[in-house]
């Protein structure tokens, strides 16, 4: 057994910490927003900061990408910490410095641009209105902002920008900040694997281990609806013999810079394959996925997950041995996802009852986000946020893993709770192949 303090800004990594719990290691969790601070009520430990738990032997695990500058200060007094460092956190929240770092990787990089004012960024869009562009968020800002450009001279985007100076809300978002990027037709999908320090985790047969990822970020099916982050994901857990894995991730130059940061944790570069093999990187996620990570150290993870992050952690090499094979991961939520806003409890899914016959915390393939346990042991949603819980499977198809997901998610009933039905049918032909 062994000891995890757990952090989380809104309480995103619950299903995380409740994992390593049921494996038997000593779990105690901490929510920053206190706003989220009843999520896991009554099924795990809950605290208010690391500060009783340095020099204790435990592992210090972080989501979120704001935390960085604080994780190298508890390496440098000797703590052992999974999760990234403050180099980790620059290169995904500024987007500028992973394309200088793709670019040096060998990525063919389409032109991207921040901008600080929407004013400018307008201007520039007028006059390269050739090319069609996306629109990417940074910092606070909602990703249901995010926006690809459709029209051939982007009258849509133009018209997205001047929608977007009426609605930013510097008072919680921050300062205007976010990134304009060419257009790259194809298939999305990302890589990622583990870095512990020093080089990647690798399997018995001394293969870098890993998960190719196709993520549908749009609300409804057919990839409709408003930008929620993300819906579902469909997997494939594959070696460092799979090309498109090796091509996504495996560049020299991005082992050798996650190396020179002390990286230590789950690495994952998004982007796009074309029609004739080149890949674009999009961006780098430098921290646990949402949902993905209840995939990644759940269900698709054969060793004991507590056991691999405490070696990511320590900078020490570990077998480690996951499903290599398809997987998926679907989203149920509730009301008033995807908005992002306050709304008045009787418009949110807040303080209703999940109906599920098993325990949830003990079933693998369900993973809760937004819930907390009440003394009648019933689980009721715990904030206003819609985002309730995910579900996961893995087997020989996306159709079957698909199946499984959804009776899954049948067998639980609650109000006006929803999902897409259609997670991995745009790669369904590609990813069957693979296996």
């Amino acid at each position: 057994m062994s000891n995890f303090y757990v952090w989380s800004e809104f309480g995103e990594i619950l299903d995380i910490a409740l994992h390593l719990q049921n494996e038997g290691h000593n779990v105690v969790f901490d929510i920053a927003d206190k706003a989220y601070s009843k999520i896991g009520e009554g099924m795990i430990k809950k605290c208010d900061g690391h500060e009783d738990y340095l020099g204790q032997g435990y592992t210090f695990v972080y989501d979120g990408c704001t935390k960085g500058k604080l994780q190298d200060w508890l390496r440098s007094k000797g703590e052992v910490v999974f999760g990234g460092s403050e180099a980790g956190d620059k290169l995904e929240n500024d987007r500028q410095i992973g394309q200088d770092l793709f670019k040096k990787a060998g990525f063919p990089q389409p032109f991207s641009k921040n901008f600080k004012k929407i004013e400018e960024a307008q201007a520039f869009v007028a006059a390269n209105k050739s090319k069609q562009y996306i629109l990417k968020q940074n910092g606070n800002a909602p990703k249901s902002i995010n926006y690809m450009g459709k029209r051939d001279k982007s009258e849509d985007m133009i018209h997205h920008l001047d929608d977007l100076k009426k609605k930013w809300n510097e008072a919680e978002w921050g300062e205007v900040d976010f990134d304009m990027m060419e257009v790259v037709h194809g298939c999305e999908v990302a890589g990622s694997a583990l870095f512990n320090g020093k080089d990647w985790m690798r399997n018995k047969d001394g293969k870098i281990v890993g998960w190719l990822n196709y993520e549908e970020k749009k609300s409804d099916n057919e990839g409709l609806g408003m930008t929620c982050g993300e819906a579902g994901t469909t997997f494939v857990g594959v070696t460092e013999d799979n090309e498109l894995f090796k091509k996504i991730v495996l560049s020299p130059v991005i082992a050798k810079y996650l190396k020179k940061i002390d990286f230590r944790g789950v690495f994952d570069v998004n982007g796009c394959l074309q029609d004739d093999g080149t890949y674009t990187a999009f961006e780098a996620t430098c921290r646990f996925g949402v949902p993905s990570s209840d995939y990644e150290f759940i269900e698709g993870m054969k060793s004991n997950a507590g056991k691999v992050i405490a070696a990511v952690a320590k900078g020490e090499e570990m077998a480690v041995e996951i499903h290599e094979g398809i997987g998926m991961v679907v989203v149920m939520f509730g009301k008033p996802f995807t908005i992002e806003g306050k709304l008045e409890p009787e418009n949110t899914s807040i303080g209703e009852k999940l109906w599920v016959m098993d325990d949830p915390v003990k079933n693998e393939h369900i993973h809760l986000y937004n819930f907390k346990k009440e003394e009648d042991g019933d689980y009721n949603v715990a904030t206003d946020s819609g985002y309730l819980l995910t579900v996961t499977a893995k087997g020989g198809s996306v159709d079957m893993v698909r199946e499984k997901c959804h009776k899954i998610l049948e067998s639980m009933q609650m109000a006006d709770a929803k999902w897409r039905t259609d997670i991995g049918a745009r790669v369904e032909k590609e990813v069957d192949k693979m296996v």
